[in-house]
C-alpha cells in the first residue's frame, strides 16, 4: 500500500479496483476484472453501487478506456512521502499496459460503457445535460447542483440525499429540484433498528453513501456512477481525484428518472425531503478541514521506523519514529500514533513533527510492520480523525518473515492450510476454516503430505508457471533448521514429497 495525494490540493477519491487473471502456462490472454465502486474500505453498513465488469486484454487500444489507464499510470508519481516500490511501479505498469487494449463485457442491454477521471488535470468532466436530470448523492453543493440542473426544468429534475445535507442547500437550489428525497429510517438498518455510527470522519456508517447521476437524452437513458459527490470539488473545480463510468442504453430497456422513484423499485425505501433548520455545525466543519490538511502535511512529512535490536529487553525490538521533511502541528491540534499491530495503548503523543528521533514502542519482531495508526483531535471542537499511515521501515531483522510465519503456523495443521492458500483452494480452505471453528480437525481435510488432494494441487501447480511452488519452497525454507533441514510444524511426509519435486522442478523456477 502507498499512499497518494491528489495534485490539484483536494482529496484523493476514486474506489477501483483492476485484477488481473493470467492462464496457467502462460498460454492465452489474460483476463481483467474492474470493480467501480462508491463504497470504501470499511465495515459500514451505508447503501452503496458497485459496477464489475470481465474483460479480455489484448488486440487494439480501447479509447474509451484511456481516462483509467491515464489514472492507473499516474498512480506511483502521486506517492507523498516514502516513493512506491519498484515492484509497484512493475505492476501498476503492467496493469496500465493490459488495460489499454482491454475489451468488456457490457452487461444485458447496456450499448456502450465509458469512463471519465476528474482531478488529474486542469479539465473537468461532468454528467451531459439531458431532458431529465435524476442525482444521488450524500454530499452536495448549491455550486455544483445548481451547476448541473441549470438547462433543466425542476419537473424533470428529481434530488436523492442524506437529510442533514440538503437541509443546508439555498432554498432557490432547492426550488431547482421537482422531488427532492431521502433514505426512509426503515431503511437505513436491518429492521429499521438503531445501531451505533462508528464513524470518526465525514462519511458516514450507515444510510446514503451512493453516487449516481441518471440523465434521458432522445431515447437513450446514461447511468453514471462511481466515486464523485456533486460538489464543487468533484465536478465544477476539479481538485478531487475521482473516477466515473457511464453506461447508456435505450430508455425502453433501462427505464426513465421516475421509473427508478417508483414504489416497486427505489421509492419503497424513500420519502419525500420536508426541509428544516439544521444544527449549526461551522465549527465542526472547519475543524474537519484542518484536521485533512494537518494529515495531508503527516503523509508528506515523510515518516520513518528504524528497528533497534536491544537483545538486553528480552529480545524485542525498539521501534524508533522520526519525520525527514519535519511540518508544522497547529497548536490547538492533539496528535497520537502508535504501531499499529499492537494498538493504540503502545504510542506515544506528540507536540511536534520534527526530524528528531524518538521511542515509538517496545515490541515483538513478528508485531513490526511499516504502519502506523494516527489520531488527530480538534481541541476545541471534539472533532478527531483516525486513520493508518504508512512508513519506510529500515533496519529490519532478516529473521522477522520466519518469526512472522512461525507465529501463525504453530503445528502442523496449520502448516497444511497454508499450503492448500497457497495452492489456490480457496474453498478447500473455507471449510476446513469453518470445520476448526467448529471444534473440528485440519487433518481430515486436507490429509497428509502423501494423500493425493495436495499432490494433485501440487502437480497442476508444476504443470503451470511455478509460482505456487516457488512460494512453498521460500515458506519450507523459513520454518526449516537451517542446520538440519528439519521443522518441528512441518510432517516428515510433506518434506519427503517436497524432496521429490525439488528434483524435477526447474532450476529458473527455482531460483527465482
Amino acid at each position: 500500500m502507498t499512499e497518494v495525494t491528489a495534485p490539484r490540493g483536494g482529496a484523493f477519491h476514486p474506489k477501483l479496483w483492476l485484477l488481473r487473471f493470467t492462464p496457467f502456462g502462460g498460454h492465452g490472454q489474460p483476463r481483467l476484472r474492474l470493480a467501480l465502486l462508491s463504497r470504501n474500505l470499511t465495515t459500514d453498513t451505508s447503501w452503496d453501487l458497485s459496477l464489475s465488469l470481465d474483460g479480455v486484454a489484448g488486440g487494439s487500444d480501447v479509447a474509451a478506456n484511456a481516462p483509467l489507464v491515464a489514472l492507473v499510470r499516474a498512480l506511483p508519481d502521486l506517492a507523498s512521502g516514502r516513493a512506491a516500490p519498484g515492484r509497484v511501479v512493475d505492476m501498476v505498469t503492467s496493469l496500465a499496459n493490459d488495460l489499454t487494449s482491454a475489451q468488456w463485457d457490457k452487461p444485458e442491454q447496456i450499448r456502450s460503457i465509458s469512463f471519465a477521471v476528474n482531478g488529474l488535470t486542469e479539465q473537468v468532466w461532468r454528467p451531459r445535460v439531458g431532458s431529465t436530470l435524476g442525482i444521488v448523492s450524500p454530499f452536495m453543493t448549491d455550486s455544483a447542483l445548481t451547476a448541473l440542473v441549470a438547462r433543466i426544468s425542476p419537473d424533470n429534475a428529481c434530488l436523492l440525499g442524506r437529510g442533514e445535507e440538503m437541509a443546508l442547500l439555498k432554498p432557490e437550489t432547492l426550488a431547482r429540484f421537482g422531488k427532492k428525497y431521502v433514505l426512509d429510517e426503515m431503511a437505513e438498518t436491518e429492521d429499521g433498528e438503531e445501531t451505533e455510527d462508528t464513524g470518526t470522519g465525514p462519511v458516514p456508517a450507515r444510510g446514503l453513501h451512493a453516487k449516481a447521476f441518471i440523465t434521458e437524452r432522445y431515447s437513450n437513458t446514461e447511468i453514471t456512477m462511481g466515486s464523485g459527490n456533486a460538489t464543487a470539488p468533484a465536478l465544477i473545480g476539479g481538485e478531487n481525484v475521482e473516477v466515473f463510468a457511464t453506461l447508456s442504453g435505450r430508455t425502453s430497456d433501462l427505464g426513465t428518472v421516475e421509473e427508478q422513484m417508483t414504489p416497486d423499485r427505489l421509492g419503497r425505501y424513500l420519502r419525500e425531503f420536508v426541509p428544516f433548520t439544521p444544527e449549526d455545525i461551522s465549527a465542526e466543519v472547519e475543524a474537519d478541514r484542518r484536521l485533512d490538511e494537518t494529515r495531508r502535511r503527516l503523509a508528506e512529512a515523510d515518516p520513518v521506523l528504524r528497528c533497534k535490536d536491544d537483545p538486553a529487553d528480552e529480545g524485542r525490538i525498539h521501534l524508533l519514529l522520526e519525520f525527514r521533511k519535519p511540518t508544522q502541528l497547529p497548536h490547538d491540534i492533539a496528535l497520537r500514533i502508535w504501531p499499529l499491530v499492537p494498538g493504540r495503548e503502545h504510542g506515544i503523543n506528540l507536540t511536534e513533527i520534527d526530524s528528531g528521533e524518538r521511542l515509538l514502542a517496545r515490541l515483538a519482531l513478528k508485531d513490526v510492520t511499516r504502519w502506523i495508526g494516527v489520531q488527530l483531535h480538534d481541541n476545541a471542537t471534539g472533532v478527531r480523525q483516525e486513520f493508518t499511515l504508512g512508513t519506510e521501515l529500515i533496519d529490519l531483522p532478516d529473521t522477522r518473515t520466519a518469526e512472522i510465519l512461525r507465529s501463525i503456523i504453530e503445528d502442523r495443521d496449520k502448516f497444511l492450510r497454508y499450503i492448500r492458500l497457497l495452492l489456490g483452494d480457496v474453498s478447500e480452505a473455507a471449510k476446513a476454516l469453518f470445520a476448526a471453528g467448529q471444534g473440528g480437525s485440519f487433518s481430515g481435510m486436507f490429509g497428509s503430505g502423501q494423500e493425493s488432494p495436495i499432490l494433485e494441487d501440487m502437480v497442476r501447480a508444476l504443470s503451470g508457471d511455478g509460482r505456487q511452488l516457488r512460494d512453498i519452497e521460500r515458506l519450507v525454507t523459513r520454518l526449516s533448521d537451517p542446520d538440519t533441514g528439519k521443522s518441528d510444524v512441518i510432517p516428515e511426509e510433506f518434506l519427503d514429497l517436497w524432496a521429490t519435486f525439488q528434483q524435477v522442478l526447474p532450476k529458473e523456477r527455482r531460483n527465482d
